[in-house]
């Protein structure tokens, strides 16, 4: 019996420090399952401790049995045992110790697995954007080629005109007339003009086309900036750094998406006045053109410009209401010129001076 005892005391350290080790080196090799380590090593370690309690109760009742001097136990055989009992118990020490240091490392990896995927949000953030901004430069670039091609069929149509009007001798001036004062660039009403203005509207559609559908790509990035700001507000603990991170690109995505709307405005009332313009270019057909430039501040590439976009004579200018004046502002790039130097009164003066009345 007491060599058993001592067998089994002696076993019960080495199964103990051989769990221990083994549970040490898998969470040194596999990082991935260090939770799973400490609980085996848990185990490992409470059976240690249960055959330990057992071994302890069986030695005490082995010594509570032995009453008579002839039944005493062998000193040399229980000093034995009271060492390896005591060994058995540092050997314990020893497995809690490395248990304690593998549950600090098992919350130092949780500690490191929590900043990393928040700085994977943070890269989720930051491509999100960065591939709003992708698609939205690939449509403004196609809305530019766009404008490019259109400009680039004007400008063939531009110079074919100017090939034919080369070709085609000068005209014997006009009589003067005595009652109505005509201008003397004046030049009777052309096909060009209509057909240039076609273009003008066709190059605006496309521009049109281009800006809404960037519109609706800056719009749904505006709602998944919401989205991934309420989402983080949401989160327990809170993500301040990747908060911040989204609410700067929510207000980027919000500057951007207010100036591509008003583009798209912009674009609309320039497209409904050209629209307007070429539906009563038909009837005015057989109208003369006056000399814009009479008007001051309209020199003659201004007046140019406005021939080419359907304006031929003082009426239009002096009839032009607000969405007119701002379409023609922004196509032309003359801003407030036209207020400022007051182009509608002048052309009102001039119109009544050689046709009177403006009705």
């Amino acid at each position: 019996m007491s060599s058993f005892l001592w067998l089994l005391l002696y076993l019960a350290p080495l199964l103990g420090l051989t769990a221990a080790l083994f549970g040490w080196f898998g969470w040194h090799w596999r990082g991935s399952d260090l939770l799973k380590s400490i609980q085996d090593l848990t185990a490992k370690l409470e059976e240690a401790q249960k055959a330990l309690r057992t071994a302890e109760a069986e030695a005490q009742a082995a010594t509570a049995a032995e009453p008579t001097p002839q039944q005493a136990p062998n000193t040399t055989e229980q000093q034995a045992l009271h060492d390896d009992l005591k060994a058995a118990q540092n050997e314990i020490r020893l497995q809690q110790d490395a248990a304690a240091k593998a549950r600090e490392a098992a919350r130092a990896l949780e500690t490191e697995s929590a900043r990393l995927l928040s700085d994977l949000e943070h890269l989720r953030a930051a491509q999100s954007s960065t591939q709003s901004e992708l698609a939205t430069a690939k449509v403004e670039l196609a809305a530019s080629r766009a404008e490019h091609t259109a400009a680039q069929q004007a400008l063939a149509t531009a110079e074919a005109e100017l090939t034919q009007l080369r070709s085609v001798p000068p005209a014997a001036a006009p009589e003067p007339q005595a009652k109505r004062k005509r201008s003397p660039a004046a030049k009777p009403k052309a096909a060009a003009p209509a057909a240039n203005l076609g273009e003008k509207i066709a190059a605006l559609e496309n521009q049109l086309s281009a800006q809404q559908a960037s519109l609706t790509t800056l719009t749904q990035e505006r709602d998944d900036c919401q989205h991934r700001i309420r989402s983080l507000e949401e989160k327990t603990p809170p993500d301040a750094a990747g908060l911040r991170q989204a609410r700067r690109s929510l207000a980027d995505s919000e500057k951007r998406l207010a100036a591509a709307t008003a583009e798209v405005d912009s674009l609309q009332t320039q497209t409904r006045v050209l629209r307007r313009i070429e539906e009563s270019a038909a009837v005015s057909s057989s109208v003369p053109d006056d000399d814009l430039t009479q008007i001051k501040g309209i020199k003659k590439v201004i007046s140019e410009q406005l021939y080419s976009h359907g304006i031929r004579t003082w009426r239009q200018i002096a009839l032009w209401n607000e969405e007119e004046l701002r379409a023609f502002s922004e196509l032309l790039a003359f801003k407030n010129r036209a207020t400022r130097e007051q182009w509608q009164e002048q052309a009102r003066a001039l119109h009544e001076a050689a046709y009177g009345p403006l009705t």
